[in-house]
């Protein structure tokens, strides 16, 4: 089954940094010939060192191996889970290394990402960007939690700033509804976003550069009702969910 990958991404409105969200889907075959969607969000954490470089790596990082990866392996999602983990277990350790020559501030970011084969849908999320599906009939769901700290502000898991053996990526099993639309969203998105009407909005939509007209005129009511931080959206349709 096709899956269809539209993304929108804007630099904050009083632009005091450059756009430290970044985003990026990647389509293979697996080692059985079964198409497998790699989707991704992550957000640079602002109070870090060049949070842009974090998020950045991290989305080429993931796509870079799932390139590589998927070829050779068939689709298992408790295989993938762990590669996952593995993985930025590994960047995690290159980002701080990368902060330790640069700076005395982490370069961290948090990402959220979806793996799928149209049947089965592998969620994984660290930190506060998160995944929501939203149904035909208008009912959404966020299917991710927030690592929010104790005080319910600061971010408590994110990758870099961490030792190697902290680093927790929560994951979780579904199912992929080929009539369903999921979004992958930075909080600049989610924290004014009505979704039952981005839903209604989205679903007419037959093409890509329809889904990202759409997702640039939402944005731009996001920012006109007072949001200034940046604003990063990815929609993942199946072949069921725009006709």
């Amino acid at each position: 089954m096709s899956v269809l990958c539209s993304g929108y991404s804007r630099q904050c409105a009083n632009q005091l940094h450059v756009n430290q969200d970044k985003f990026g889907a990647l389509r293979v075959l697996d080692a059985n010939g079964n198409e497998v969607t790699v989707a991704l969000v992550a957000d640079g954490v602002s109070l870090g060192y060049q949070g842009k470089f974090a998020s950045y790596n991290t989305v080429l990082w993931l796509l870079e191996w799932g390139k590589f990866y998927f070829p050779e392996h068939s689709f298992d999602m408790q295989s993938i889970a762990k590669e996952i983990q593995d993985q930025m277990v590994q960047y995690n350790h290159f980002l701080n290394d990368y902060s330790d020559m640069h700076s005395d501030k982490d370069t961290c970011c948090t990402v959220c990402g979806i793996v799928t084969d149209g049947n089965q849908l592998l969620v994984f999320n660290a930190g506060d960007s998160r995944l929501y599906e939203m149904a035909a009939n208008g009912q959404y769901r966020c299917m991710t939690q927030d690592d929010k700290a104790e005080d319910g502000y600061s971010i408590a898991m994110h990758i870099g700033g961490k030792n190697d053996e902290e680093i927790r990526i929560s994951f979780s099993a579904d199912t992929f509804h080929a009539d369903s639309l999921y979004v992958l969203c930075s909080d600049g998105f989610y924290k004014r976003c009505d979704f039952q009407g981005l839903a209604e909005r989205v679903f007419p939509c037959n093409t890509r550069q329809e889904i990202v007209s759409t997702l640039d005129a939402v944005v731009e009511e996001l920012v006109n009702a007072g949001e200034n931080d940046d604003i990063t959206a990815l929609v993942i349709a199946g072949s069921d969910a725009n006709g």
